[in-house]
Order: structure tokens, then sequence, then C-alpha cells
């Protein structure tokens, strides 16, 4: 059985229970006017709070599938295009919002975009009405240096910040957060994953 089909069950299931609390509380109205309906109350109180938990938690979930869904599908057509890159789920900083906005001043970029790294070019996508847009390109020979970078100063949001050379010759740098999987909102932080990713990505500024 799926968790979606069980949380529906657990949903429906307290539902019920909730139903059925009501209509004992009501019969017990019915026939003992004078009756002491506390514990009723307690009972139908927890029904409620644990319903309203469940609903949470499943809209949670549901956005959680949905941008999942969305990074799945991007990472599909991207791959269409090129089978050979290998994709970093991230998240824009401001400096590279308004990088692109520079540039393409008809793109806002949105919350999530993926880097696509290949053998001869790094390029950035987003998923623009259910199309894979391409946003940036950054040729491995135009890569002059990548690194990591603290964004706000913190030490607990860090970047990676790609440095690199346009074709008109002017220096840029794209910065970008990486995100700790497809369909996360969750941020890596500076560890072992971060800086795996910065060596590969200089390794492969260097053999290009």
């Amino acid at each position: 059985m799926s968790s979606a089909r069980r949380l529906m069950l657990l949903r429906w299931g307290i539902v019920a229970v909730w139903a059925a609390l009501l209509t004992a509380r009501i019969i017990v109205v019915a026939t003992s006017p004078g009756a002491d309906l506390t514990y009723f109350g307690i009972a139908e109180v927890v029904a409620i709070t644990l319903g309203v938990v469940v609903i949470a938690v499943a809209v949670v979930r549901a956005q959680a599938i949905r941008r999942r869904r969305e990074d799945e599908a991007l990472a599909l057509a991207i791959r269409r295009i090129d089978p050979t890159v290998w994709l970093v789920p991230a998240a824009p900083t401001p400096e590279l919002r308004t990088s692109i906005e520079s540039v393409r001043p008809e793109v806002s970029l949105g919350h999530r975009v993926t880097w696509a790294f290949g053998a001869t070019e790094a390029s950035l996508w987003e998923l623009e009405d259910r199309r894979a847009t391409r946003l940036l390109v950054i040729r491995w020979s135009r890569m002059v240096h990548v690194g990591l970078e603290d964004v706000h100063g913190d030490g607990r949001s860090w970047a990676i910040a790609m440095h690199y050379v346009r074709p008109d010759d002017t220096t840029a740098v794209a910065t970008f957060l990486v995100r700790a999987a497809p369909g996360s909102r969750r941020m890596l932080g500076r560890g072992p994953r971060l800086e795996r990713l910065v060596a590969d990505l200089a390794r492969e500024r260097i053999v290009a």
C-alpha cells in the first residue's frame, strides 16, 4: 500500500471517529439531557486536532511531491538534449538573479533552478510553464575559478561561485546555493558534499 493511500485511509478514519463521537453525543443529549459530556468534548477536540495535523502533513507532502516531480521533469528534458550531463539542483542567489536579469530582462528566476554540467560547458536551466528553459551557458574554457562563498557572512549560507569570462571578454560570476536533493528546499551547508562538488567542478574546468 502506498503512503498516499495510507494517509487517505487515516484521514477518513479520523473523520469516521469524529462522526461517531458526534452521533454518540447527539444520542446521549437526546436520551439523558443532564449527562456529563466532558469526555465527549475532550475526545472531539483530540479527533479534530489530529485531523488538522493530518491535513497539514498531507499539504506539506503534496507540495514536496510536486517540487520533486517538477525537478524530475526538468532533468528528463535536459537529458533528452544531452544524456551525458550531471545535474545539480540549486537555488539562485540575489547576485545570480541580478546577473540573469541584466542579460535577459524578461526572465525572473524562480526559487529552484538546475545546473547541468557537461563535457564542454555548464548551463543553467529552469522549468517555465512546463518547458525547460536554458538561461545561461558557460564554456569550461571560459571558466576562471570555482570556489565557495559565504553569501550572508554568517557562516551558514554557502554558495558555489563560478568566475568566468563572457563572450564579450567581460568578467562575471555566477553564484548558487545547492539544494540537498531534487524537490528539496533544504540547502547544503559547508561540508564534505559541497566541498566535493566544488572539487569536481574545478577538475572539470582544468580538464576541459
